[in-house]
């Protein structure tokens, strides 16, 4: 999974402490009518529960809001996934709603995911 975020445009490893504990990336919409910008990230399992996800995507949002000029972000993790959904909470991402059957899964099974959404005066910059 980390070797697919290196690869891809816009993509950053996250280290801390000289160990690599996941990535994150960005996408970009120009079209000035529906322009925004869409975050992914990934933290590896011994590193879930320290804040490093949210600290991570703070970061990443605060750039893509100062410096690129984004005025919308989203980011849509798995719907089961109530970890992440508090740590984006914690950076001032709200619930949109659910998509069906959104992901496929190892066992080739499909998962909801989560839309989720903030605007740039949303943002909580800790």
């Amino acid at each position: 999974m980390v070797k697919e975020f290196v690869e891809a445009d816009n993509a950053s490893v996250i280290i801390v402490d000289d160990e690599v504990i996941g990535a994150i990336q960005f996408d970009e919409e120009d079209d000035p009518m529906y322009r925004h910008a869409g975050i992914d990230v990934f933290i590896t399992a011994p590193r879930h529960g320290q804040g490093l996800g949210s600290d991570a995507v703070r970061t990443l949002a605060r750039c893509l809001i100062e410096d690129r000029g984004h005025h919308r972000l989203t980011i849509d993790p798995a719907a089961d996934n109530e970890q992440a959904i508090r740590a984006y909470r914690r950076v001032g991402f709200r619930e949109v709603g659910i998509m069906h059957e959104y992901e496929r899964g190892p066992d080739g099974t499909w998962h909801d995911g989560l839309l989720m959404e903030m605007l740039a005066e949303d943002f909580i910059d800790e």
